[in-house]
């Protein structure tokens, strides 16, 4: 069968971030920085990305590229629901599972753990809490423009050693 591309990959941990909260998702923020999250769990441990499918700056935090393409496909396979906010002022799409095994046999035990750890980042906070979380913790998020890509590598980095880089690089860095 070949390896999944990018998009592909990318539905799977959707689907995988609703199951592992129960079948369940509240809204979109949870699912895009719980999928964040999971992207840089993963590059922390192993070196490499979850996926390839890009994660893009958005005014709340790190967001899913094109994630109605992805809903909309998930939702017409037949794998989840998107429920459409109520209209009322705290309202929001709320994600249902109707298929978890479809996409399943895409990702390893090594993938489901930091899509775990994506998970549990967002589980029991307010969108808010984990909007403000992101803009704290992601490098990438901070230096970048509405809709650029971000770089999971660069967030993955542990804070000493990244205190470690720029304190080399500002050594190095000529003095005009």
């Amino acid at each position: 069968m070949g390896t999944p591309d990018a998009k592909t990959l990318a539905k799977a941990v959707i689907v995988e971030i609703i199951r592992q909260n129960g079948g369940t998702l509240n809204n979109k923020t949870h699912l895009f920085k719980a999928f964040w999250k999971a992207h840089v769990a993963a590059a922390q441990a192993r070196s490499r990305p979850l996926t390839s499918y890009p994660i893009v700056r958005m005014p709340r935090g790190p967001g899913i590229h094109k994630v109605s393409v992805l809903l909309g496909e998930l939702m017409a396979e037949g794998v989840i629901t998107v429920d459409p906010p109520d209209g009322s002022q705290y309202s929001s799409f709320e994600f249902g599972l109707l298929d978890s095994g479809r996409y399943a046999d895409l990702l390893s035990d090594d993938d489901r753990a930091a899509i775990q750890l994506g998970v549990a980042s967002v589980r029991g906070k307010t969108t808010a809490q984990i909007s403000e979380e992101s803009h704290r913790d992601s490098r990438s998020w901070r230096s970048a423009q509405d809709g650029d890509e971000l770089d999971i590598d660069l967030d993955a980095i542990p804070e000493d050693l990244y205190s470690e880089l720029t304190e080399q690089v500002a050594a190095w860095r000529p003095r005009y």
